[in-house]
């Protein structure tokens, strides 16, 4: 089964709120009304397999109006049926990289886009056992968090990257749409896999550009729930504008990862 969300039906002014889906965490805030916000155009929708070893999440941020993030959410439950028989897939990346490229330079999809007002930034991340897919147009921030990483001072999976969307201006009209897509293999042991809209960090303080201080506020003794939630009371205090909306699992590798030749 799939959830679904969309912030122009349940916008969270000024309304820090947790939910979870059978293991993962869903922070929303719409932003603070004293700073100047008026509503809610980020969604997503969140589906996994039947065992729980493969999830996908998809996190939408849109402007001028929620109607291009409501498309891509709307378009991806028509096939939801086909989509759980993916997660099953022993080859799921390739069949799931297949399945988001053919839909979004589809005509049909395309033509859609042009129906709606405005445009989104889109953010995929597939999860299955020691693998990490994921899917970037825009300016949403995906993460991987562990302390291998964090050694080296790695923690984001994608890079923002300001003037592409899928919508009304669509980077599948182009002559070479523009996109990113990335492979990662999970270290071992314990991860925090984490999705979030650009609210997270364009607060006054842009306490959380830095991504340290999301390791420092994610990766401790506490649960995720208390976690995220501190993390939206900080927006929420920080007279942040804007929709805030964070995704986030754990994720644990049995796995031996890749080490170098020379290491004992």
């Amino acid at each position: 089964m799939s959830y679904t969300w969309i912030g122009s039906e349940q916008p969270f002014l000024d309304a820090p709120t947790i939910t979870e889906q059978q293991g993962i965490h869903i922070g929303w805030y719409g932003g603070n009304t004293e700073a100047g916000a008026n509503k809610n155009e980020d969604g997503l929708l969140v589906m996994q397999s039947a065992d729980g070893s493969a999830k996908l999440a998809v996190l939408l941020d849109a402007h001028q109006t929620a109607t291009s993030a409501e498309l891509i959410i709307q378009t991806l439950q028509q096939d939801e049926a086909r989509l759980q028989v993916m997660l099953e897939q022993p080859d799921l990346f390739n069949i799931f990289e297949k399945y988001i490229i053919d839909l979004f330079t589809s005509d049909s999809f395309r033509q859609a886009c042009q129906q709606v007002t405005g445009e989104t930034s889109c953010l995929i991340v597939l999860q299955k056992e020691a693998y990490l897919w994921w899917f970037s147009v825009g300016d949403c921030i995906a993460y991987l968090l562990h302390p291998d990483l964090a050694e080296w001072g790695q923690y984001g999976l994608n890079q923002r990257q300001f003037y592409e969307w899928i919508g009304q201006v669509n980077t599948f009209d182009l002559e070479v749409p523009c996109y990113t897509i990335g492979k990662r293999q999970l270290r071992a042991g314990h991860h925090i896999i984490v999705l979030m809209t650009d609210g997270v960090v364009d607060t006054p303080d842009r306490y959380f550009q830095k991504p340290e201080h999301l390791y420092q506020a994610l990766v401790n003794d506490h649960d995720l729930k208390p976690n995220i939630q501190s993390i939206l009371q900080h927006i929420h205090t920080q007279l942040g504008k804007d929709s805030a909306t964070i995704l986030s699992w754990q994720a644990t590798n049995q796995q031996a990862p890749q080490m170098p030749s020379d290491m004992p």
